[in-house]
């Protein structure tokens, strides 16, 4: 059974530098977002933060540790699933087709079900939820799953959707126009109908990556789960909202409880993902009914606009999903990356062997997600995972009268300061050769049996040399 703490427990042996527990006390509001980020900026890679002090509102400390940093890694995310850094994308979304239906234990097997508080004993505001940004209006559940349960199949969606825990009990969510769970809860609202709904957080990484990735509507997030995981997702009876509204048997903490129809509160503004602060809008909200933990639960947070989503986990939901569209399309795509150095970018790698395909490549791209703004398309011989090879393929396998593709009025996340009424114009780059055999320039190199002789250490002190 894997989980959180089998995570923790296995990759701290193997990379013990990388999971650091600060025990000093650290505030909630800003001050753990700052460290956080100053970390970030000082390690290769970025460690995993496990806070034990962390200072809340009322000026306690809680009694339970808060994670930062997690899933900010490719290079960790791939070890959780078996994979490497370069083939990460593809080989999630391989895992992800291999779906493993959700094996249902009882609450008494349950490790979520160790602490139970229903009605007057929830207090949100006792957990060490992080405030990150300088306009947040308070702390948000940023790694938490909300998941619903569609009216018309019963299947389960889960999707990462940010809650601001405005008060003790209750959470106010920005679901997103084009988002699953806002089509679940429009078919109840439809029908003047509460939904019911729950908020999961803390779990193992490879959990995290396949609930993460965008399916068909409706189609088990459990399911998908369990591919990545190689094992059956562990899901339990909720307390308050239902014995066929299953939850996470082996998550940290989870959070029940309902929309109720129509209702909307203020939500925001919050500093997302793309490094601008999402204004305010009218929400619907949860009034929550129960929670269940562990005993002293980890708590986890994704800081947006941070590591987690341009490196680690939200680039690999774009990768897994858009390649496996756009590799049933084009088979000559080879692999596929989404740069830290912009989430709206996508990178795909061909071996060309037609002058349309890198067409179609960008047009299946840039309709398979509305995140995905600008797509660029390189031969196999670019390392796309290389932004100075990238750059110098843009600048010279490209000419942009013929070579740019603009598709106007596109739908929008509607986090994109550019974008009008989630509409948004897109495109991509076809920097790729001719693939008729033609006179294409050589380009430059070097013999790999002397590069292969060549060893900085034999001319270079090796005090001097990064990463040695």
């Amino acid at each position: 059974m894997k989980d959180l703490r089998t995570f923790f427990e296995d990759y701290s042996k193997l990379f013990p530098n990388e999971i650091i527990t600060i025990d000093k006390p650290a505030d909630h509001k800003w001050f753990a977002s700052a460290i956080a980020t100053k970390v970030e900026r000082a390690f290769k890679p970025v460690p995993v933060l496990i806070f034990n002090q962390l200072k809340l509102a009322d000026g306690k400390l809680a009694q339970s540790p808060s994670v930062v940093n997690l899933l900010s890694s490719r290079k960790r995310l791939a070890w959780a699933i078996g994979s490497s850094y370069e083939k990460f994308g593809i080989d999630l979304g391989i895992k992800t087709r291999n779906k493993i239906k959700p094996q249902t234990v009882s609450k008494k097997d349950a490790p979520v079900k160790e602490v139970v508080k229903k009605g007057a004993e929830v207090n949100l505001t006792e957990y060490p939820a992080i405030v990150q940004h300088a306009w947040d209006p308070g702390p948000y559940i940023t790694a938490g799953f909300l998941t619903t349960f569609d009216p018309d199949s019963g299947i389960d969606n889960c999707a990462l959707q940010r809650g601001w825990i405005a008060g003790e009990r209750e959470i106010r969510v920005s679901l997103g126009a084009h988002s699953h769970n806002a089509i679940t809860l429009g078919k109840f609202e439809k029908n003047k109908k509460d939904t019911r709904a729950a908020y999961w957080i803390g779990h193992h990484p490879a959990v995290y990556l396949g609930t993460e990735l965008r399916l068909g509507y409706p189609e088990s997030h459990y399911e998908s789960a369990g591919g990545v995981l190689g094992e059956p997702f562990r899901v339990t009876p909720s307390e308050t909202l239902g014995d066929d509204f299953l939850v996470p048997a082996d998550a940290e903490v989870v959070i029940e409880g309902f929309f109720r129809a129509g209702k909307r509160l203020p939500e925001g503004p919050f500093g997302e993902h793309l490094g601008y602060f999402g204004g305010q809008g009218w929400n619907p909200y949860m009034e929550v009914t129960c929670i269940t933990h562990r005993r002293k639960p980890y708590w986890l947070t994704i800081l947006c606009s941070h590591l987690d989503e341009k490196e680690g986990i939200g680039g690999a939901r774009r990768e897994a999903s858009v390649y496996d569209i756009v590799k049933k399309l084009v088979p000559q795509v080879t692999n596929i990356y989404r740069p830290p150095s912009c989430p709206t970018h996508i990178y795909i790698q061909m071996k060309k062997t037609k002058d349309s395909q890198p067409r179609h490549v960008i047009l299946a791209a840039i309709a398979s997600n509305e995140g995905i703004k600008h797509v660029f398309v390189f031969d196999d011989d670019i390392n796309i995972f290389d932004e100075s090879e990238v750059l110098w393929a843009i600048g010279t396998r490209s000419q942009w009268d013929k070579d740019i593709i603009v598709v106007p009025n596109c739908a929008s996340a509607g986090l994109d300061p550019t974008c009008e009424a989630d509409m948004s114009t897109r495109g991509g780059i076809d920097c790729t050769k001719p693939a008729a055999p033609a006179v294409f320039e050589q380009r430059t190199f070097i013999p790999e049996e002397v590069m292969n002789q060549v060893s900085l250490e034999d001319y270079i002190p090796k005090e001097l040399i990064p990463n040695t």
